[in-house]
């Protein structure tokens, strides 16, 4: 399908294009870290419209209405998912915490991956950034660094251990650079990571005013360029990474992968395991072989046995 046909209507792109699928499945809350003893959202609500205003012309409003005050422990699970932000969690491993990808949320993203992290005894944290995942990716990197910083503060761990879909690889890789993150993560495990961006079409079809992270992801960005000069790795981060050679969302597939040596940094593509699994970019968040694959790169250090992406 092409850019301009792609502009045509919402329905359209939702059907064709897993981005855009995001948007219609992905959130409906926006949140941040609550102030106290406790690590909470605060409730909002984020609708997002994409129309056709003229041939080929794509227009768009984004409302975000927010309310204040501090919700509920059951009113942050209800926006989140049952068993994240649980200020009564208690583990001897890191925090994990979780980053969504673009137009999307936490229970969007995590729905299928929270339940198998609580039951390996993890404390799971997320945050809702970046209005959705809309805002400049350095604004979205911010915000996570506060929100790891209270999480840190709440839990008394040194270090956390982050789980970043799509556009929250670039999330992690741009706070690890640019906010002095990377002494307080130890392992980064990324799905189907934008981290050296897309080049994708599917990021220059939404106006830059209505996404700055979808220009900011966009192959040779200004972001991009900045964090390529000092090289792909941050502190002792120990990366892992997993895609699908079916992902048409971010392109090229390789790109995904940091550059780094091999343990500092470990791949697999999911056809490497099931050379005939078809799973593209948003299936991978849920997919049983990569939940599981995911888990285990936790319980390693980053460094996951390949014999735990199993085939559907």
């Amino acid at each position: 399908m092409s850019t301009s046909d792609l502009r045509r209507t919402l329905t359209a792109w939702a059907v064709a294009v897993p981005l855009l699928a995001l948007l219609v499945a992905g959130c409906t809350t926006t949140g941040q870290a609550g102030s106290g003893s406790s690590i909470s959202d605060t409730s909002s609500s984020t609708a997002v419209a994409v129309s056709t205003a003229a041939a080929n012309t794509v227009t768009s409003t984004v409302a975000t209405t927010a309310a204040t005050g501090s919700p509920s422990a059951s009113a942050a699970a209800t926006a989140l998912l049952p068993g994240v932000n649980d200020p009564s969690c208690m583990s001897t491993d890191r925090p994990v915490v979780l980053l969504h990808g673009t137009f999307s949320s936490v229970r969007a993203d995590f729905s299928v991956m929270v339940p198998a992290l609580l039951a390996a005894g993890r404390c799971v944290y997320g945050i809702e950034y970046g209005d959705g995942g809309v805002a400049a990716v350095r604004q979205s990197a911010a915000e996570v660094t506060a929100f790891i910083d209270q999480v840190l503060a709440q839990t008394g761990a040194e270090q956390v251990d982050v789980i970043g879909f799509s556009q929250g690889g670039l999330v992690l890789r741009t706070a690890l650079r640019l906010t002095g993150l990377a002494p307080r993560v130890a392992v980064g495990v990324l799905i189907a990571p934008s981290f050296h961006g897309s080049t994708s079409p599917l990021l220059t079809a939404v106006p830059a005013a209505v996404c700055p992270a979808c220009a900011d992801q966009v192959a040779g960005s200004a972001l991009l360029t900045e964090l390529a000069a000092g090289g792909d790795l941050d502190g002792s981060v120990r990366y892992a990474v997993v895609s699908s050679a079916n992902d048409t969302v971010v392109t090229p597939v390789a790109a995904q992968v940091p550059q780094g040596p091999a343990d500092r940094v470990s791949s697999i593509r999911v056809q490497d395991s099931c050379p005939t699994e078809q799973v593209d970019h948003v299936s991978l968040r849920a997919n049983p072989g990569v939940v599981a694959w995911v888990v285990n790169a936790l319980e390693t250090g980053g460094s996951p046995d390949p014999a735990t992406l199993t085939c559907g």
